[in-house]
């Protein structure tokens, strides 16, 4: 029995002006072994195979990520036009619906749900707008005659009495009932898209001058700035814009404080007319104001007038803002409450020029 003892191999790198090589060696009883391996055809190999990494790993990944955002958004297609719609969901836009089909069907239930939501919103609103604008046109006679009938009694009863101040007061209250039967008449009338407009070349400035000659009557205590040109003309109805003007200079008086002030000022661009009424007032609660965060705006808000401790003794019932609102936009322009220091209170009625 013979036994080889084999001493364990070694290797070594040389480089040659040629190549380079990989060297093996190893060394038998009665012989020594050497093997050489030429590196240049592994080199290459290698390199080919990592450019081939180097672009279809890459472009693997491309595929991949163009892939995965097709089949994504095709699934999110029907959530994005959900969005959409909810994002137009008004009360002018309640009539929206989704298309059932192209929608996925993962998606038919909840679209058929929320489609189903919106007609039974858009119903009840339309009867709700109904009912009102039905309720303000039927009451309207009876207070027209009603009011006739005070007046015409009125006259006859002998002045300074006791009856005499009781019709007054009963007159005083048909004739607010009266106001808030045509503010409700008019908000129907937007609700529903049917607030008509007769339209005529309107001078601002003229019926700025016009309220400004109220608030001196009826509140000659305060102070007022003005700061407008003459010529301020825009293309709007004349008496919706003259009920904008007092229920903002209405506003300015009620909530004004003792000794305070009014200011008024206009800013005019080729395509808008800006007019701000400021004046003196205590601080709105930062919940009624415009954040400008897509909260609501509760000052706008029919029938709200805030805390009532700070204004139970200041006529209106709440409409008057919301209308006035209304009104604007009706005209394509706006109704804004500022940004303003503290102890101020400032609208901006934005209308577009003609």
């Amino acid at each position: 029995m013979f036994i080889f003892l084999i001493e364990p191999p070694q290797f070594v790198t040389k480089q040659t002006s040629i190549a380079v090589w990989r060297i093996g060696a190893t060394k038998f009883p009665n012989a020594q072994v050497a093997i050489a391996v030429s590196l240049q055809a592994v080199d290459q190999e290698m390199a080919t195979i990592r450019n081939i990494f180097l672009v279809s790993i890459p472009g693997a990944l491309l595929l991949v990520a163009v892939g995965a955002w097709l089949v994504s958004g095709g699934a999110l297609r029907p959530i994005r036009q959900l969005t959409g719609v909810i994002q137009q969901v008004t009360v002018k836009g309640l009539d929206q619906r989704i298309p059932i089909g192209t929608t996925d069907v993962e998606f038919l239930e909840l679209i058929q749900v929320f489609n189903l939501m919106l007609s039974r919103l858009e119903r009840s609103f339309t009867q709700a707008s109904r009912f009102s604008g039905d309720a303000a046109h039927e009451l309207k006679t009876p207070l027209t005659i009603l009011q006739g009938e005070l007046e015409r009694t009125l006259q006859q009863v002998d002045p300074g009495s006791e009856v005499q101040q009781r019709l007054s007061n009963l007159l005083d209250e048909v004739r607010r009932l009266s106001g808030i039967m045509r503010k409700l008449l008019l908000l129907s009338l937007a609700d529903a898209g049917k607030m008509s407009l007769y339209l005529v070349e309107v001078d601002m400035s003229e019926l700025l001058m016009e309220m400004l000659e109220d608030v001196e009557m009826l509140a000659p205590q305060l102070t007022v700035q003005t700061d407008f040109t003459d010529g301020l003309r825009v293309k709007g109805d004349r008496d919706l814009l003259i009920q904008i003007l007092q229920n903002l200079f209405s506003n300015a008086i009620k909530y004004n404080l003792a000794n305070g002030w009014i200011k008024i000022r206009t800013h005019q661009t080729p395509t808008t007319l800006h007019v701000t009424i400021v004046n003196a007032s205590e601080d709105i609660p930062l919940s009624d104001r415009d954040v400008y965060d897509g909260l609501r705006l509760r000052i706008f808000d029919r029938f709200y007038r805030g805390d009532p401790s700070r204004n139970r003794k200041v006529e209106g019932i709440g409409l008057g803002l919301s209308l006035a609102r209304e009104i604007a936009r009706a005209h394509q322009g706006d109704l804004t409450l500022d940004l303003t220091p503290s102890g101020q209170t400032a609208f901006t009625l934005t209308l577009p020029m003609k």
